[in-house]
């Protein structure tokens, strides 16, 4: 099995290498859901970036059975659908399986979705546009760039590519069984394993326009206000050709952020040279090596190209100047200015030669697809639209003036997202919550167990054996619930909107790590049998905390697109101070969160000493 732990990684990724020792994971590198995503595509549903050409055929609901029961129909050979899913990882085939740090490997879940790293509003939320904020923020910009080192590895590549083959392999199989029965019939003959190249081709597109589109729009808007400080800056001393500590800072990061945007632009792309039914498109105007599928190649051969383009740029700007007779100072705010405007110049040419023109706009997250669509066949139905998640009042102690100051708290929190997750505006409108009272429900304080019970009897439609349920079968539900995952508002969540409780305890801490949050808990969780993965997810109990902008950007997100559950969310929770998710981390974010743990478990062991003694103990 690769192991990416022992990689090297970059001088922008080092720190995302490092952070892997925290805990590793065991990645099928193809997302297992794609499959079923893939099926979905084969049966009428949109490409991830919401086209569906014309020119691809569908396959019938009488044709399912050849995917997923034997052939022939009660024989007991593997069926299509089995054969596939033991390619992505199995114990019959894990020759491609990979160990990866769980930090890698859970963006890169994400990402492959098509979600962004990190929605506008969460950006904003934690102050990562702020000079205070800027390390970190560079940080999430390198973590894209990580996950793609990782999938541009060789052995990774390889072993991506082995398993979209394998795949097509058996794809090229149904299509045997399904022309056999379309050509008795008289009907067109399918491909479903060009399809399936085809279906690839257009996830893979996705996802590195999406991330590299991400990575160079939040990079651009730090650097805008760090190029007018540099043209403001007047230093003490002008004409002796040296920097002062201001223009040393600024060009420092103007660097920072060059050197992270340049291994973007000639990273953040997966290469399907060899994948089955695959054309290339043709090269663009730049070096034929700059095309390869290597990425260290790639990286040297488009940073040469750089070089040369800058230097270009700069002698015709230096000619240009002189031959209009002006001159500046070697350390003026314009002499800088102008030598980064050089690069970014040069940057944009080489970007287009490398990427071409990336500015087609995705019209929503694939994730939307799946409850837009459910949303579309209500539609035609006549049945109600809205689809949601369940939540539970776990937490009594308050007056109805109090509890009803914290829902609107509470809904104006969770409802603020969306900016920057294309297709938003259009699925918002249709998410909502299902309210039940636990109170009235007959549950005690902060009784997560009943809230279980009582949803999973509500999700199967069973009225038996529940205190005050037939009530609620008084009322049907109006909107599709989302069945793996539920909402609860115990005593610590009201608490983290209306007190200060759960602030942040230092102000080293980004703001938005430490707003209110409500817990997530999965109803499937059998505390008896523990995590299904304990050494994946450790500590893990069946619940966790989420900060209330997340849900639906992020946890229904996961769980509509299947990328991951809440057992996989977990590990980006459990080292934060109150062990809430706050969305993807960094390693700066976590080693901050860590030290203070660590300082807080001193105090408290000193504190406990100093009562023992005390009492004598």
């Amino acid at each position: 099995m690769y192991s990416h732990l022992r990689g090297t990684g970059s001088p922008v990724s080092g720190p995302h290498i490092q952070a892997q020792a925290d805990l590793s994971i065991v990645d099928r590198i193809l997302e297992p859901q794609t499959i079923a995503h893939f099926v979905g595509f084969m049966f009428g549903q949109p490409l991830p970036d919401g086209t569906r050409p014309s020119s691809i055929g569908t396959l019938s609901q009488d044709e399912l059975p050849f995917i997923m029961g034997s052939q022939p129909p009660g024989s007991d050979s593997e069926t299509i659908m089995n054969r596939v899913m033991s390619r992505i990882g199995s114990l019959e085939d894990g020759n491609r399986l990979c160990l990866v740090g769980k930090n890698i490997q859970f963006l890169k879940s994400r990402l492959w979705e098509g979600i962004v790293p990190m929605s506008d509003q969460r950006w904003q939320e934690n102050g990562l546009h702020l000079p205070e904020n800027f390390d970190i923020a560079c940080q999430h910009f390198s973590a894209v760039v990580a996950v793609f080192e990782y999938l541009n590895t060789n052995q990774v590549r390889s072993n991506l590519r082995q398993t979209f083959n394998l795949i097509y392999e058996h794809w090229e199989t149904l299509d045997t069984l399904l022309n056999q029965k379309r050509a008795e019939k008289g009907e067109e003959l399918i491909s479903v394993a060009n399809s399936w190249t085809i279906y690839i081709t257009n996830s893979y597109k996705v996802m590195t326009q999406n991330a590299h589109s991400w990575v160079t729009r939040h990079i651009d808007a730090l650097r805008a206000p760090l190029m007018q400080g540099i043209l403001d800056h007047r230093p003490l001393v002008e004409g002796i050709g040296l920097a002062d500590g201001t223009q040393w800072n600024i060009m420092d990061r103007l660097h920072m952020l060059l050197e992270i945007s340049v291994r973007a632009d000639y990273g953040i792309m997966i290469p399907m040279n060899g994948y089955r039914g695959y054309t290339a498109p043709k090269n663009g105007s730049g070096p034929v090596e700059m095309y390869v599928a290597d990425l260290s190649t790639r990286g040297k051969v488009y940073s040469s190209r750089l070089k040369t383009i800058s230097h270009q740029i700069m002698i015709q700007r230096i000619i240009n100047g002189a031959a209009s007779g002006g001159s500046r100072n070697q350390n003026s705010g314009e002499s800088y200015r102008d030598s980064a405007m050089d690069q970014l110049e040069a940057q944009n040419q080489v970007r287009r030669e490398l990427r071409g023109d990336s500015s087609d706009s995705i019209p929503q997250e694939y994730w939307m697809t799946y409850p837009l669509g459910a949303i579309r066949r209500a539609k035609e139905n006549n049945e109600p639209k809205d689809c949601g998640l369940a939540i539970y009042r776990l937490t009594h102690g308050q007056s109805e003036s109090e509890w009803t100051e914290f829902v609107k708290k509470l809904e104006a929190h969770i409802s603020d997202w969306g900016p920057g997750q294309a297709g938003s505006d259009v699925l918002k409108p249709y998410l909502k919550f299902h309210w039940l009272d636990g109170k009235e429900l007959g549950f005690a304080e902060n009784d997560i167990q009943a809230a279980k019970k009582h949803f999973n009897k509500m999700m199967n439609n069973d009225d038996s054996e529940i205190e005050g349920y037939r009530k609620e079968r008084e009322n049907p539900l109006l909107l599709k619930l989302q069945s793996n995952a539920f909402l609860a508002v115990d005593s610590a969540s009201f608490a983290s909107y209306t007190t200060d409780t759960y602030g942040a305890p230092t102000s080293e801490f980004l703001p938005g790590d430490f707003s209110g949050f409500v817990l997530a808990i999965d109803p499937n969780f059998d505390p008896e049998e523990g995590a299904s993965r304990p050494d994946e997810s450790p500590g893990y109990i069946g619940q966790m905390r989420i900060v209330g902008s997340l849900v639906w950007g992020e946890l229904y997100a996961f769980l509509e697109a299947q990328s991951a559950l809440l057992e996989d969310m977990w590990p980006l929770a459990m080292h934060h101070p109150y062990q809430v998710y706050v969305g993807p981390t960094v390693p700066l974010q976590v080693f901050k969160w860590r030290a203070n743990n660590a300082i807080r478990w001193s105090v408290l062991r000193d504190a406990l000493k100093i009562a023992k003694r005390n009492l004598g103990l």
